[in-house]
Order: structure tokens, then C-alpha cells, then sequence
């Protein structure tokens, strides 16, 4: 199969011996079956994967049988000039003890006279062991590469092109640094960076081993290709997965040797640096699998591959600051995989525009935060995120990172105290962010656009001050709920101190012809602030509109609200993310299984349900059954043998929330309840934001409200009115009946499965 179209001084063409996949007959040009056969021989003779999975040690298979000394592997295009290269390979100094130098052309497609005829001389010429002439099945570097591998005879190979003209010290300076779990890469300066390149021109592998990485390479356990077979698929990036496929998989060690001249490799280029549309499809998929190579790889091997990621992702920068109507594309690639590393600030480096304000994001694990890491998804603007390090307050969830960090360029944790609305701390949070963002304008100019949400008032501040230092910037400002009210509405009352903050907005207050507002509470500042500088408002639902203007200080800005005033309901996640944190949770066919994921509280919403449960009769009560995941699992088992329902019940520990949404795919109906406000609110003024996730499971939800508020106006598949037990009892028996009719589980959602600890598949 392999035609040795030169001088071949110690193996005769018809007679392979232990490698017969290199036999040929006569003149004929190898094709395909060449590496194809190559690359099942190996697989076939593979060893057996340690305990983590990784490959290790020598094959016993004949074909591993190889002599010292190096293989110089030429890849010319048809028609391409070889004679130079070859030339300089002549010239080479030596030997090193042990060397045996043979060369191998291989060219992609039919070789000219004149590559026959500089072969010829080459070997005639007695400067290298043996050269031999390889027309290559297709065109490209892997064609070459994993032909060469096949047909090379000796201890390690190195790889040219044709347009390389490698100095006389090449060689031999490859060969003092080669070994044989080593990858060694040429430098022209003794402090060069160690990285791993994306060609393997110039590179100098162990052959043995070379050869297990590349049919590793090409396994279908690396994933799907991408490869369009015209170079611009995931082909342009197969020297790169096969370099890190010998650092991480095969714990080969990357080794520099300094050679004079330029080194070979830097005439071909790296890979593609125009990336068309299949291109960053590709890209993101070379991402995926240096991801999975880097698991469980050795630090060193780690440090390499994360390295080639960042230099990856920086290309991927670089393309879509030309075309960010790619940005899509990326963010679909990085929600269908979890990667252990992404560097999303790298990917959004120099193209944020806007600014998030949230006293609490992620990877903060507080709704609040969640909530705002949608927004930013939703809008689609690519921001910088200001918000304070909570560390000491709330546990940190790098999970969430996947709703919001492809929107994210820098994120900006002020290391200020935590108060939900202390002055000082609020003070604190707006000098360090917006000294912060100061900073960040030096480099990339003023921001055009800021968005805030207020669960905790300090984002509204620091919004107020970016405002007033740069008025041209539009600010968005969103109140998740009233600030200045609490749940029974009664007012929020925390004392202001002197501040600059409030002189200057006061001052930018009065030009705009509007009151200032006369109040010392924090709270009621939030609002005002907001209310008179932002340029447009978002509320969840009518009713926090009319209800947080009913009871403002200043009457008189009640008009200019309701201009500036948007209605938007807590956004709702795409459905990848209900399969990215995949679940094991065992339910019973034949039974209907009601889930609900929140705190605990006797008497609001829960309450009514478990009291339905323990007055329905023994036959519905054994087609039922509740599942409760809470942080207060104590108080609600207390309660539920209190009512004698404990075999109706299983209560679980609070997961987080990728988990929670997987969770939520699963069960026959979901349970959300309003908060009771009939006795202080005219009209309730909440909107869960549960319902926002439940909304995008696919499951039937199950609403307890409030007549006429936000919740009781969604599309719920069952409503009972909080408080009304019998009602209640309705929707119970109806869903153990459907349950009964059925007696078919519904399939689980896709995606990997996981314990309940929370971790992201």
C-alpha cells in the first residue's frame, strides 16, 4: 500500500515484515485503506485503560517494533517544491549517537517528476539512512501525518512542510531533547514559553506513542466531527487535539530545544485565524474536546491544554468583534456542554458596552442573583457585572456562571461589608464600584448602556452614581419587589448618613424640574433615585406598579414613572438548561407526583396542601405523594407527623439550582403558591419568580393564589385559592385519578445523570 518510490536500504518493498499494512505492489499510489488499516491495527491492539481511563505503556503489537533514530516527515501539496527542504535536511549536522535519519515524503495527491527526482537524489546522495516517496490518499496535514506515522521505522518522528528549511542544527538539537514519553517543540529563544502549537510542523513526537494518540484521536468517543472535508471544519484543528491528546492522555511531557534560524512550522501559519460560520462551529467543538482530554489530566498537562483553550477562545474574541451576530452560535455550543473551564472573559474581552449592577450575581447562590443572570442573558448586551463579594454570607454555585457568563466580560467583586441596606456598607459598595468602573473606562471609553435590579437597594445606588458621572449612559432599573415596603407593607426603615452621593443627585434631581425628595430612609431613596434619573423602569407586574406608586413620598412622580414604565415577568431559561445538571430520583409508576421546591411555612401555601393530604380518603391517599426539597426539612417533618401523612411525604435537602431545574422536568405537577397579602394589600403585588422556572419545564403547574394577583393571571394547569383546603383536595384527586389512568411514568428529560448534590453533569 505505501509506494517507496526511491532507494530503500533496509526493507524491501515486498517484503514488510511485522508491518503488513505498508505492503505495495509495483508503482501503485497508497490510498485510504493505508491509515485506515494502520488505525485498526492499533485500536485493536490497545492496551486496557488504567482505573482513570488513561492509556499508558508500550504495545507488544510488531508494529511498535521500532529502530533508534528519527523520521523526518515531509508533506509537500501536488506540485509544490520540495528540493529546498530536503535540501537543508542533507546539510543537517551529526550524527547523534544512535541516530538513524530516514526521510518520507509524502504528497498530497500525484508527485511531480521533480519531487520524485529530489527524493532520488537524497537517498542516492547517502545523507539519511533511507528516503521514500508517499502520495498522500487525500490532501491536508492529518492525511500526512498519519501516513507518515504508519510508515515510519524508527523511534521518534519529526513533521516539515515543503516551504521549511530547518537549520543544520535541527536535528540534532530535536534529538538531545527527545525521550520516549517526550514531545519536543523548537524555539528560537532559550526563555520561549512552552506551549502546545496547532501544527505539528516542526514538532518531534515518539512514534510509538504518536501513533496511539492519533488513533485515539480519530475514535468516535472523541464526539462527533465537524469536518467538511474542505478544511474548514474541525480537519484545521486535528495537529492541535493531537498534541494535546500526548500531553493529557498519554502524559507525555512537552519539551523545548533551541534551535538557530526559524524554526519549521512558522511559514504554514497556525490554524485557520478567518473563521467563516462552520468555522466557529468547529472551534467551539475543538473547545469541547480539549475540555474532556483535560479531565483528570496531570497538572502540568492541565496548565498546556488550558492554555491552548485561551489562546482558542482569544481567536474566537477576535473573530466576533467582526461578526458579533456569531455570538448566538457560541452561546448555543457552550449551553449543549459543561465545561470544567471556560474563559468567558477572554471570549468577551474589549466588546462590553454595557453595565450590570447587582449587589448579588453569580456565582453568588441566592435567587436574586439567578434572576439577574437571566436578565443579562436575556437582553443579550455583553456587560461588565459590579457586584459585592458575599462570600461570608452566601455559598458560591460556579454553575449559574452558565446562565449569564457568556454575557459577561469582567466581573467585578467589590470586597465591601454585606448589609441589605446599612448606609455605610451601600457607601462603601458605590465608591469601590465605581472606582472600579472608572478604571475600566480609561481603556475602553465610556459605558452606553447600564441595567440595574434591585432585591438589594445598593444596586440602585451604585447605578445612580454611573448615572450621574456619565448621564449619556441609558440606565435600566428593575425592581424585583418594593423596596420600601415589606411583605405585610409595612415600611423599611433604615437611616441615611451625610453623603455626596445624594448632594449631587439632588442637584441633578432639580434640573431635571423635578422635588426632591425630603427622607432620611434608605429605602425610600432606592426608589426615588430610580424613579427620577433612570430612563426607563421595569416592574414584574402591574400590580408592584400601582402599588409601589401608591404610597411614594412625592406624589408629583407618578406621572414620569408610568411614562418610563415596562412590564417583564422574570425571564424564562432556554430548555438546554433543564438537562444540564441531570438527576437520579426514583418515582413510582402508577402514582401521581407532585413536586415543590422552596422553604417550609405552616401556614402559607404548603400548609394547604399537606392539610388537603391528610383529609383525602385511603384510596386517593395511595396514589399521591408529595416531594418536598427545602432548607427547613426539619420543621416541615415535624409538621408532617404531626398530620400523620409521613408515608405521603418525602422531603429531600435543598439542591441547587441547574438541579432544581432538572428536578422540576420530572414530576406529574408542580406546586408554586403566592405570598399572603389579602390582609394588608389591596391587590397582591408578587410575582414569584418560581414561576419563571416552572415554566419552562414542560410540567403541569399547580398554583395557590391570591384572587387578582400576578400569579392567579399565568396560564397554571390547576388553581386553588390559598386557604381553601376542599379546593385543594380538587386538584389532589384529580391528578391521583390521571395518575391511576395512566400508570405510565413519563420519560426522564435528556442529559447526563447526576446524585442530588448538585453538580453539574
Amino acid at each position: 500500500m505505501v509506494n517507496n518510490r526511491a532507494t530503500d536500504r533496509e526493507e524491501s518493498p515486498t517484503n514488510p515484515g511485522d508491518r503488513p499494512w505498508v505492503a505495495h505492489s509495483g508503482t501503485r499510489p497508497v490510498d485510504e485503506s493505508v491509515v485506515a488499516e494502520w488505525t485498526r491495527a492499533f485500536q485493536a491492539a490497545r492496551p486496557t485503560a488504567g482505573p482513570t481511563g488513561r492509556s499508558a505503556g508500550r504495545l507488544a503489537s510488531g508494529a511498535d517494533r521500532l529502530s533508534p533514530g528519527l523520521t523526518v516527515v515531509v508533506r509537500a501539496g501536488a506540485g509544490e517544491d520540495v528540493a529546498g527542504c530536503l535540501g537543508a535536511l542533507a546539510g543537517q549536522q551529526g550524527p547523534v549517537e544512535g541516530d538513524r535519519r530516514e526521510v518520507l515524503v509524502v504528497v498530497d495527491g500525484p508527485a511531480s517528476l521533480d519531487v520524485s527526482e529530489a527524493v532520488r537524489g537524497l537517498a542516492a546522495d547517502g545523507q539519511v539512512a533511507a528516503a521514500r516517496l508517499i502520495d498522500s490518499a487525500r490532501a491536508g496535514t492529518v492525511s500526512a501525518r498519519d501516513a507518515g506515522l504508519a510508515a515510519a521505522r524508527t523511534d521518534f518522528t519529526c513533521f516539515l512542510d515543503a516551504a521549511d528549511r530547518p537549520a543544520p542544527d535541527f536535528c540534532a538539537a530535536l534529538l538531545t531533547a527527545a525521550g520516549p514519553n517526550v514531545v519536543v517543540v523548537p524555539a528560537e529563544r532559550a526563555d520561549a514559553e512552552a506551549r502546545l502549537p496547532t501544527s505539528v510542523a516542526g514538532t518531534l513526537v515518539p512514534t510509538g506513542v504518536a501513533r496511539r494518540a492519533a488513533a485515539r484521536a480519530h475514535d468516535a468517543e472523541a464526539g462527533p466531527s465537524t469536518d467538511t472535508g474542505d478544511g474548514t471544519g474541525l480537519a484545521a484543528h486535528a495537529d492541535t487535539l493531537f498534541l494535546a491528546t500526548l500531553v493529557a492522555a498519554f502524559d507525555c511531557q512537552l519539551r523545548l530545544a533551541l534551535v538557530t534560524g526559524p524554526c519549521p512550522g512558522t511559514s504554514t501559519g497556525t490554524a485557520t485565524d478567518v473563521i467563516d460560520v462552520t468555522g466557529v462551529a468547529a472551534r467551539m467543538e475543538l473547545l469541547r474536546r480539549l475540555d474532556v482530554l483535560a479531565r483528570g489530566a496531570a497538572p502540568e498537562a492541565l496548565a498546556l491544554v488550558r492554555a491552548r483553550v485561551d489562546n482558542e477562545v482569544d481567536r474566537l474574541n477576535a473573530h466576533l468583534r467582526v461578526h458579533p451576530d456569531e455570538h448566538a452560535e457560541v452561546v448555543a455550543a457552550l449551553d449543549r456542554h459543561a465545561f470544567d473551564y471556560f474563559p468567558y472573559h477572554r471570549l468577551n474581552r474589549g466588546r462590553a458596552r454595557a453595565l450590570a449592577v447587582a449587589y448579588c450575581f453569580a456565582p453568588y447562590n441566592d435567587t436574586s442573583a439567578v434572576v439577574m443572570a437571566k436578565r443579562v442573558r436575556e437582553r443579550g448586551d455583553i456587560v461588565d457585572a459590579v457586584f459585592n463579594a458575599m462570600d461570608g454570607n452566601r455559598e458560591q454555585d460556579p454553575s449559574i456562571r452558565r446562565i449569564s457568563g457568556p454575557y459577561v466580560e469582567n466581573e467585578i467583586a467589590t470586597d465591601t461589608p454585606t448589609y441589605f441596606s446599612h448606609w455605610g456598607a451601600i457607601e462603601a459598595y458605590c465608591t469601590a464600584g465605581l472606582e472600579r468602573v472608572v478604571e475600566l473606562e480609561r481603556e475602553k471609553g465610556p459605558y452606553e448602556r447600564v441595567y440595574s435590579r434591585a432585591m438589594w437597594p445598593a444596586s440602585h445606588f451604585l447605578a445612580a452614581a454611573y448615572k450621574l458621572h456619565n448621564p449619556a449612559a441609558t440606565w435600566t432599573a428593575e425592581f424585583s419587589d418594593p423596596a420600601a415596603r415589606d411583605v405585610q407593607g409595612q415600611p423599611r426603615i433604615s437611616p441615611l448618613g451625610d453623603s455626596e452621593l445624594l448632594t449631587r443627585a439632588a442637584e441633578r434631581i432639580r434640573q431635571l424640574g423635578l422635588p426632591v425628595l425630603e427622607s432620611d430612609n434608605v429605602l425610600d431613596w432606592c426608589e426615588y433615585l430610580a424613579y427620577a434619573l433612570a430612563d426607563r423602569l421595569v416592574f414584574t407586574n402591574p400590580n408592584q406598579l400601582d402599588y409601589m406608586l401608591s404610597y411614594t413620598p412625592v406624589p408629583q412622580i407618578v406621572a414620569t414613572v408610568r411614562e418610563k414604565a415596562v412590564i417583564s415577568a422574570h425571564p424564562t431559561l432556554p430548555p438546554a438548561f433543564y438537562a444540564m445538571a441531570g438527576q437520579t430520583y426514583a418515582l413510582e409508576p402508577g402514582i401521581a407526583h407532585v413536586g415543590y421546591f422552596g422553604n417550609f411555612y405552616a401556614t402559607r401555601g404548603l400548609g394547604d396542601v399537606l392539610t388537603a393530604l391528610a383529609g383525602l380518603d385511603p384510596a386517593t391517599r395511595e396514589r399521591i405523594r408529595l416531594h418536598v426539597f427545602t432548607g427547613k426539612a426539619d420543621a416541615l417533618r415535624a409538621h408532617v407527623t404531626e398530620l400523620g401523612i409521613t408515608e405521603l411525604v418525602r422531603i429531600n435537602p435543598y439542591v441547587r439550582y441547574l438541579a432544581f431545574l432538572n428536578l422540576a422536568s420530572k414530576f406529574d405537577c408542580l406546586v408554586v403558591n403566592d405570598a399572603l397579602t389579602s390582609d394588608t394589600h389591596a391587590r397582591n403585588p408578587y410575582l414569584p419568580s418560581k414561576w419563571s422556572d416552572y415554566a419552562g419545564s414542560g410540567r403541569p403547574v399547580w398554583g395557590l393564589v391570591e384572587e387578582c394577583s400576578p400569579m392567579s393571571t399565568r396560564p397554571l394547569d390547576h388553581l386553588s385559592p390559598v386557604g381553601d383546603v376542599s379546593a385543594a383536595q380538587d386538584v389532589l384527586r384529580k391528578l391521583a385519578a390521571a395518575a391511576s389512568e395512566s400508570r405510565v411514568p413519563s420519560a426522564p428529560p435528556p442529559g447526563n445523570r447526576d446524585d442530588l448534590s448538585g453538580r453539574t453533569a
